[in-house]
C-alpha cells in the first residue's frame, strides 16, 4: 500500500495523553464516516502535540475521499456529509476546540482540505421578547394567588404552561373549570432562543373558552401519557376529574 495517503485530523484540544478514550472513539468514527470510505480508512495513530488523528486511506479511494471533503468545503456536500460536518463541528465547539483535515506533510492552515471553525464560529443569539396576541389550549390544573394578578397553569401533553396570569374576575370563572380543557386568549411574550426554538416568557389571559367533552377525553389521554403523573394508574380518570370538580365547587 505504498501509494496510500495519510490524512490528518488536527484537533487543538487535549493531547494523546489526556484525550478521553470514549471521546476519541467518537471523533474517530465521525472522521471515518466523513471521508465516506469507512472500509478503506484505517487508523494510523495519534501524533504528539495537539491531537493529530491519522487515517490511512487506501490509494484507490483517495480521490473519492478528497473530492468529498472538497464538496463539503465548497458548500455542496452530500446530505450525510453535511450532517457529519455539523456533528463534528458541534463536538469541537463543546470541547472549546477548532479542527482541520489535511494531507500529511501539508500542515499549513491554507492547505487544509477542510476546516472546522468549532469554538470560533459566530455565536448564536436569542431574540426578543416579542409580544403577540394568541391562544393556548390545555387542561386547567391550577388557579391561585393572593394579589390582584392570579397565576394559572395549563397542561398540554408533556408541556406545562406555568407562566400565565389573569385578573381576579377571570380567575374566579376559571376556577369553576378546574381540570377541564380550556382555550385561553390573550397576549404572550415569546423569546426566540439561540437554538431557534420559541420559549413562552409570559401570557396575560383576557378571556377563555371551555372545550367540548371530546377535547376533555383527549386532554386526559395526554395527561395519562405524562410519566409520573399518576393519572395512568386511575381506573376512571374522568370520574376522578368530576370528584375534583365537586371538591373545588364546595370550596367556593
Amino acid at each position: 500500500m505504498s501509494d496510500d495517503t495519510r490524512l490528518i485530523f488536527y484537533i487543538d484540544a487535549y493531547s494523546p495523553e489526556t484525550f478521553p478514550m470514549a471521546k476519541l472513539a467518537e471523533y474517530m468514527a465521525d472522521f471515518a464516516a466523513l471521508l465516506g470510505r469507512e472500509n478503506a480508512v484505517h487508523f494510523a495513530g495519534l501524533e504528539k502535540g495537539s491531537t493529530k488523528l491519522a487515517a490511512l486511506v487506501e490509494c484507490e479511494d483517495v480521490p473519492k475521499a478528497t473530492t468529498r471533503l472538497h464538496d463539503i468545503r465548497q458548500g455542496n456536500p452530500p446530505k450525510d456529509a453535511s450532517k457529519l460536518f455539523a456533528q463534528i463541528d458541534d463536538r469541537l465547539a463543546n470541547d472549546n476546540a477548532i479542527g482541520r483535515i489535511f494531507v500529511e506533510g501539508e500542515e499549513g492552515a491554507a492547505a487544509a482540505l477542510l476546516t472546522f471553525p468549532g469554538r470560533d464560529r459566530p455565536k448564536a443569539q436569542s431574540y426578543g421578547p416579542f409580544t403577540q396576541e394568541g391562544t393556548l389550549d390545555g387542561l386547567l390544573i391550577s388557579v391561585g394567588g393572593k394579589d390582584e394578578t392570579i397565576s394559572i397553569r395549563l397542561q398540554n401533553g408533556d408541556t406545562t404552561y406555568a407562566n400565565c396570569e389573569t385578573n381576579r374576575t377571570i380567575a374566579r370563572e376559571l376556577g369553576k373549570h378546574l381540570f377541564e380543557p380550556i382555550r385561553i386568549y390573550g397576549s404572550g411574550r415569546w423569546m426566540r432562543e439561540a437554538d431557534s426554538t420559541w420559549t413562552l416568557r409570559g401570557f396575560r389571559v383576557h378571556r377563555f373558552d371551555v372545550l367540548d367533552k371530546d377535547s376533555l377525553r383527549d386532554a386526559v389521554t395526554a395527561l395519562r401519557a405524562v410519566p409520573g403523573s399518576g393519572w395512568k394508574d386511575m381506573d376512571d380518570p374522568l370520574a376522578e376529574l368530576a370528584d375534583l370538580r365537586r371538591d373545588d365547587d364546595e370550596l367556593h
